[in-house]
């Protein structure tokens, strides 16, 4: 029996590990800004957004969910991803985006 030699198109296999996406931050704040009205600051990112902007209540984080799922093509549960801490700040919802985008690339969309 003989072995087949890779070819040209043969790549290995990605490991599964947090997605490369580093111009996460930046759209996490202009997705919220836009729904709040104003621009986000890249310094207040670690900052909880209640205490940043007085517009952010219970109400503009369900309307942010929305707009973070559409933005990422992601889905938040609004139970098991608990929205009082991973919506707290722009770096909380940056580290949730980022799990969510790494459960897609190893169980693919639909999930």
């Amino acid at each position: 029996m003989s072995e087949l030699a890779p070819g040209p198109d043969v790549r290995p296999v990605p490991e599964a590990g947090p997605v490369p996406e580093p111009d996460l931050r930046p759209r996490i704040r202009a997705a919220l800004g836009g729904l709040l009205g104003t621009e986000l600051d890249p310094a207040a990112d670690a900052l909880p957004l209640g205490g940043v902007h007085a517009g952010y209540d219970s109400l503009a984080v369900i309307d942010s969910v929305g707009e973070i799922e559409r933005a990422f093509d992601v889905s938040i549960d609004l139970v098991d991803d608990d929205l009082r801490t991973t919506f707290a700040s722009v770096a909380a919802i940056e580290t949730l985006v980022r799990r969510k985008l790494a459960d897609q690339a190893v169980l693919g969309t639909g999930f």
